[in-house]
């Protein structure tokens, strides 16, 4: 089956490549060289492990990142290669990386090209975050001799079909895996649908949990401007898919009728669209802020502070009276609810969430979050929130309270890491490892 898999892509080689050369060109596919195993010629020299993370998109890359800090703590001298698949990703990455990490994008699925890049590394262990299945990057990291980890792992439903439908190379592909931390037991039967072997599949929780927003300075800053201008409720619309924004901009000049210092906070999820949302914005009559042209101390007035940047959304949250998450009005499939859940901050979704159901319908059970269906529900929650602060109070602190109450899936995670790396290098890292897998207990197997 990997004979006919790699046949395809060679077959299939001069459209990927020319598209791939092409969007680079376009500037649409940062970081070329790297995926074609064209590594910097001098790495970083260290005399402790090194671990590969590699995440798809700048969500998964903040767990990783929170991953890395939480080994870093116990692992003396490691060095962390961090790949993302996107650039908001690779941003963050950048961000969590320390000094003698690499922060690069990951090769394309050629056999020779991940042999390159893990030949140039040498990891010793390979956390692979959620579904990223690579199948000749699977294979060529036990062939290098590595442990490979899934992390965070989730399949939802509507992917299920197609892996089922090809399970017979995919049963394959999964049998190299040393083992599966998967989020759910519903991911634990998918996982297994398609192949992965029921003996290294582990429910440990949803890694989302563990992580918690780090200090931003924009959001101080912006805390002080806000006080100081007056401007009060305070919204924030984060992840806004394309077709929400005109959504929101109504809201927002339907609720400001009510709130004439009404304030938005509106962050896309894909910054390179900030041009075509600003020019609706002016068309709709609404002021606005651009957050590059904005500095500690400057004015701010009623109308939108339009998010151009990456990786501070996550700490605004606790400046809002309601969060609006985006993907959810438009079929995308959703994007992270625990962000604001964090700062006890009362959130609104659509109906569209397969990509975090699990997380979703939690939420909703608990009574932590309010799910609408149509732009007319998403006005008159917004005006429920803003009008009741009592009501809200309460859905945010019921959020908070789910937060807290979840197995993150770290301690798992982190043990057999370090099992990992004793057995391999019998090193100081597993001495460290060992006393805070001790700390935390035997791992939750289900």
């Amino acid at each position: 089956m990997y004979l006919l898999y790699n046949l395809a892509i060679w077959l299939a080689s001069p459209i990927l490549l020319g598209w791939a050369a092409v969007r680079s060109a376009m500037r649409r596919l940062p970081g070329l060289a790297d995926r074609l195993g064209y590594l910097p010629p001098h790495l970083p020299r260290g005399g402790g492990p090194r671990i590969w993370l590699h995440a798809v998109s700048l969500g998964e890359m903040k767990v990783a990142g929170f991953l890395a800090g939480q080994l870093r703590d116990r692992i003396p001298n490691v060095q962390f290669l961090l790949t993302a698949s996107t650039r908001t990703g690779h941003d963050e990455a950048s961000r969590r990386a320390a000094t003698g990490d690499m922060v690069l994008y990951p090769p394309l699925d050629y056999a020779w090209i991940c042999r390159r890049f893990l030949r140039r590394y040498k990891p010793e262990v390979v956390v692979v975050m959620e579904t990223e299945l690579w199948p000749n990057l699977i294979r060529e990291v036990k062939r290098s001799g590595a442990t490979l980890l899934l992390a965070n792992g989730r399949l939802s439903d509507r992917s299920l079909p197609r892996y089922r439908f090809t399970r017979c190379f995919w049963r394959r592909v999964l049998a190299y895996p040393d083992a599966f931390f998967v989020q759910s037991a519903g991911d634990a039967q998918r996982f297994a649908a398609i192949g992965a072997p029921a003996s290294k599949i582990r429910v440990s929780g949803n890694l989302k949990f563990a992580v918690r927003a780090s200090p931003f300075a924009l959001a101080d800053a912006l805390s002080v401007s806000i006080t100081d201008a007056g401007v009060e409720p305070v919204l924030v619309a984060g992840s806004t898919m394309p077709g929400e924004e005109t959504v929101l901009l109504q809201a927002f000049l339907a609720l400001q009728a009510e709130f004439p210092a009404l304030w938005m906070i509106l962050a896309p999820r894909h910054p390179e669209r900030v041009a075509g949302i600003a020019a609706e914005i002016n068309s709709a009559g609404i002021p606005y802020q651009l957050r590059s042209g904005w500095r500690a101390g400057q004015h701010i007035a009623p109308g939108i502070f339009l998010l151009d940047s990456t990786g501070e959304l996550a700490g605004l949250y606790g400046l809002a009276r309601a969060a609006f998450i985006g993907g959810t009005l438009v079929p995308t499939g959703g994007h992270n609810i625990l962000e604001p859940a964090h700062f006890a901050c009362p959130t609104v979704i659509g109906p569209s969430m397969h990509n975090f159901r699990e997380i979703a319908d939690q939420f909703l059970e608990a009574r932590a979050v309010l799910q609408v269906q149509d732009a007319a529900e998403l006005v008159k929650a917004l005006r429920e929130l803003f009008r009741n602060p009592e009501q809200a109070k309460r859905l945010g602190a019921a959020a908070r309270q789910l937060l807290e109450s979840q197995v993150s899936g770290l301690d798992p995670l982190l043990e057999e890491i370090g099992r990992q790396l004793g057995s391999a290098t019998g090193t100081a890292p597993a001495a460290a490892m060992a006393s805070h897998a001790a700390a935390v207990g035997a791992v939750r197997t289900k």
